[in-house]
């Protein structure tokens, strides 16, 4: 290992435990979609809506290196880090890669788009979602079709998250390992990470205060 790199901690225990949590309420929603379960396909999605409300407060005034602020950058960017990757001249940082940003803000728009239409989907027969009732027949209908075609859209994007993590590994980039560790090894500054267990009581606060309301 060069001298210049060092161990630190670049994810707090809040980050590391919602994105394996997003990653199983994810894998949860398939099953429970396909074998209408639905009763329990909303209490994950529930419990999704609250860890990612928690994650996106988090990019405001979590862990230095989570928030938005510190690695959401331009488009250039991201063509640059692009050919800094496969030329292997790039270095990893103590946050998410210029791409990871996008990956980050694609996945929390689209999760949060999904759970918003499901909110007003019906099967037409057993189930319908908390606020079917706000809207006509005709629009439910539309956004239950919606939210089964963008559920396809995300097993999408979780297939090209796989295969990118798998890239960054052939290329000598272990982004997993960081992500269960919290650890990684780095020539960047040790970031001001905050107690992972303030955003686990956020999250907790969140999901008891949506399933009084749903």
């Amino acid at each position: 290992m060069n001298e210049k790199y060092q161990r630190i901690k670049i994810w707090d225990s809040f980050i590391r435990i919602y994105h394996w949590l997003m990653v199983a309420a994810v894998a949860g929603l398939w099953w429970t979609g396909e074998e209408g379960r639905m009763d329990l396909h909303q209490d994950i999605a529930i419990a999704l809506a609250a860890l990612l409300i928690t994650r996106v407060g988090w990019g405001f005034f979590g862990s230095e290196n989570v928030r938005f602020s510190a690695f959401v950058t331009s488009p250039k960017r991201v063509l640059s880090h692009l050919g800094a990757l496969f030329s292997k001249r790039y270095e990893s940082g103590n946050t998410h890669s210029p791409a990871g940003a996008y990956s980050v803000l694609l996945l929390l728009l689209i999760l949060m788009i999904q759970i918003g239409t499901g909110l007003f989907a019906t099967d037409g027969i057993l189930f319908s979602g908390p606020l079917n009732d706000w809207v006509s027949s005709d629009v439910a209908d539309f956004l239950t079709d919606w939210h089964k075609t963008q559920f396809n859209v995300i097993l999408g994007l979780v297939a090209l998250h796989i295969l990118a993590i798998l890239l960054y590994r052939i290329l000598g980039y272990r982004l997993l390992a960081a992500m269960i560790t919290g650890y990684r090894y780095t020539a960047s500054q040790v970031p001001r990470l905050k107690s992972g267990w303030q955003g686990l009581v956020i999250a907790l606060a969140v999901w008891f205060i949506l399933v009084m309301l749903f």
